[in-house]
């Protein structure tokens, strides 16, 4: 018994080793996409940068497509999370589907979300890293679907399609704003009521007013009443 208890006290200090150490690697990524854009993010400069042998190194990222892909993976996660922890305390759909979208361009206009991009938009093509992107998204497309079933549950929207194509389409219209918003042609504030003006225009029902933001509200902040979340952990 003792053995066992002592062997899986092993196994998890050797796993939170290991998350460490990739946190530093991923850590040191950024560090060097930042300097030296993506063509300096190389597997030797990253071994030197976080610390490790160019052997220990390849023993977590076989090449660096896989630590870009590592490295989206944790971003994304972690803003996903806080997404889904702030908005699940907002419980009118329509409220809380407003406050995603703010939410989701006061991101698209951030510092770091314009490293990213400025760094990692000639990676799209990339299969590990889309399906690294993909895979992260999935929780906020499935509150997206549940938030948007439940509004039209309540009468308040008249969807043209099933969820999944609704969420599709919202999500077409967010990433339609992103260059705008991270070449700064256009403030958070503005695109959210872009994209809720077509919203109101096409998926609204008849007599169902748009919820005002009140004054201490803020775009991409939660209404009035709801804590905001904690901010993610910085990876930079």
């Amino acid at each position: 018994m003792r053995g066992r208890r002592a062997a899986g006290r092993w196994a998890s200090a050797v796993e939170a080793h290991r998350a460490a150490q990739r946190d530093v690697v991923l850590d040191a990524a950024l560090e060097l996409l930042r300097e030296r854009g993506l063509a300096g993010l190389t597997m030797s400069a990253l071994a030197d940068r976080a610390g490790v042998s160019r052997a220990t190194l390849y023993h977590y990222f076989p090449d660096v497509d896989h630590v870009l892909a590592a490295w989206v993976s944790r971003e994304v996660e972690r803003s996903v999370a806080d997404v889904l922890a702030t908005a699940s305390a907002i419980e009118d759909p329509v409220e809380r589907l407003r406050w995603v979208v703010g939410d989701q361009l006061a991101r698209f206009a951030s510092q770091e979300h314009r490293v990213s991009v400025e760094h990692l938009d000639s990676e799209a093509g990339s299969p590990v890293v889309r399906a690294a992107v993909a895979s992260g998204l999935e929780p906020l497309r499935q509150l997206l679907a549940t938030t948007l079933e439940e509004a039209a549950g309540r009468g308040q929207l008249a969807l043209p399609t099933g969820p999944d194509l609704a969420v599709d389409l919202l999500l077409g219209l967010l990433g339609a704003t992103r260059r705008h918003l991270v070449e700064g042609r256009l403030e958070p504030a503005e695109a959210t009521q872009v994209i809720w003006d077509l919203l109101e225009t096409g998926w609204r029902r008849p007599g169902r007013r748009n919820p005002r933001r009140r004054p201490s509200d803020r775009p991409g902040g939660p209404p009035q009443g709801v804590p905001p979340a904690a901010s993610p952990p910085s990876s930079r």
